[in-house]
């Protein structure tokens, strides 16, 4: 993590205080970010975010934190990289697996684009192996097994991902989660509706295999499992099958003991049509365990105890786990909805120079894709919303009515209207005092119920045309 730049970073991002930089990458850059509690917000407005409140059971503070992922400002006037961006948004909605960082928020129509998902406390795959060694049988089965379930429920919404790799994966404290959702692409797309043209090559070149080095627009599913089986080749030996490209040549298995060997032999291949299914690669995870006298449970444990005793779980930043977001911060926030704008409204109009003194110290750790492209010289950059509050024209100018008869000169003096007040929107006409009482609106569901509504969308969003 990095401290923010006062200069180029934003304090909020919709309804979220950001705390540090967590990377950037070719097409977006990362936040560390904690909800800010709002009081008022708008239900119009929190559908518009796709806001989604944290599960009852979760932890208070844990629940709080977010990554908010924007797209790169260089990027904002290009539409392709935006289709790209909010297609991300897409696949992370889409796939609900505890495998994969859940989406809590979203702008994709926004002037800078933006979606909040899960924050996942721990380090990722590259950064473990680097700093606390390769894998054992028990870690490196959980690990493969983790991958497998991950793959299944990408797989399962009709997408593929395209860029697995060590530095995706993070070690959290249930287990591996996959992240990274910038070039993954419907199974099924048509090449009329596709960004990734016959022939492009994008991905991450010592993880992908060599049919996507080709095409990257034509790949299947087989190369997911090619890129699952080059992440297991490289918790063992801390290093890719191959240190630049793909090869159609065996890779060395120097270092490699022979347990291993069966099953990342039949994964790295150059023939996609050769690759083992994901329900093999699981049974052979679960082989391995059995010969090593391991349960799955076992090695889940094992894999825990090792990533909790490394010291590689990123520090948060003092104050990112209170219960309240910087005051200075939630009081502007709050303002602009109390004025019926959107929570990052002041932001644009020099308001983040009044922060400026404000916020707490950051601890600063390395960025994983800088390190894994100077290490294996081979990482490619892939190419892969705030609220506009609506705009009510003021009514039409209506002509003048003739002035009434002059009243009889016995007549009894009525009182004045009051006059209207000038608003820049139009008002429904005064409600006369006499007849019923108004309706009284029913009641709001109740937000658990809400949660259950959200949680069933979220299920059956296989699509962004859904």
């Amino acid at each position: 993590m990095k401290p923010l730049d006062s200069d180029t970073d934003p304090p909020v991002v919709g309804p979220f205080e950001l705390l540090a930089r967590l990377g950037a990458g070719g097409m977006g850059v990362a936040y560390l970010a904690r909800r800010i509690p709002l009081a008022g917000l708008p239900d119009e407005l929190a559908a518009a975010y796709h806001l989604v409140e944290p599960d009852e059971g979760a932890d208070a503070a844990e629940s709080g934190l977010a990554v908010v992922k924007m797209i790169q400002p260089h990027l904002l006037d290009q539409a392709q990289a935006r289709e790209r961006f909010a297609m991300e948004i897409d696949a992370v909605r889409a796939v609900v697996s505890d495998r994969v960082p859940a989406l809590v928020a979203a702008d994709p129509e926004a002037g800078e684009p933006w979606f909040a998902m899960d924050y996942i406390a721990g380090p990722d795959l590259h950064t473990m192996v680097k700093k606390s060694g390769t894998f054992a049988v028990g870690p490196y089965a959980a690990l493969g097994l983790a991958l497998v379930d991950a793959l299944r429920a990408i797989h399962g919404t009709g997408l593929l991902h395209r860029d697995l790799k060590p530095s995706n994966v993070v070690l959290g404290p249930d287990g591996p989660v996959v992240l990274d959702f910038g070039l993954a692409v419907l199974v099924e797309r048509q090449s009329s509706q596709a960004l990734t043209k016959t022939g492009d090559r994008m991905g991450t070149r010592p993880y992908m295999p060599l049919e996507q080095l080709r095409d990257t627009k034509h790949v299947k599913e087989p190369a997911d499992v090619y890129a699952l089986g080059a992440t297991l080749f490289f918790a063992l030996t801390g290093r890719p099958p191959y240190p630049d490209v793909p090869l159609p040549s065996s890779p060395k298995w120097d270092g490699i003991d022979t347990t291993f060997l069966p099953l990342l032999a039949q994964i790295l291949v150059a023939a996609p049509g050769q690759r083992p299914k994901l329900d093999a690669v699981e049974t052979s995870l679960l082989t391995l365990l059995a010969e090593a006298d391991l349960t799955p449970e076992l090695a889940t444990e094992q894999l825990r105890t090792l990533v909790g005793t490394c010291g590689l779980v990123p520090e948060l930043p003092q104050g990112a786990l209170a219960d309240h977001a910087d005051p200075a911060v939630r009081d502007l926030a709050q303002k602009a909805v109390d004025e019926g704008a959107a929570p990052d409204a002041p932001w644009g109009e020099g308001a983040a120079n009044d922060l400026s003194d404000g916020g707490a110290g950051f601890f600063g750790i390395v960025d994983t894709d800088e390190i894994e492209r100077a290490e294996d010289a081979a990482a490619e950059a892939a190419v892969p919303g705030g609220y506009t509050p609506t705009v009510v024209d003021a009514p039409e100018a209506q002509p003048a009515e003739p002035a009434p008869p002059p009243e009889p000169a016995d007549a009894t003096p009525q009182a004045e209207p009051k006059p209207t007040p000038a608003t820049s929107y139009p008002l429904q006409p005064p409600r006369q005092a006499e007849g019923p009482p108004p309706p009284v609106p029913p009641p709001a569901p109740p937000r658990g119920a809400l949660r259950v509504a959200e949680r069933l969308r979220r299920a059956y969003a296989h699509s962004r045309d859904l």
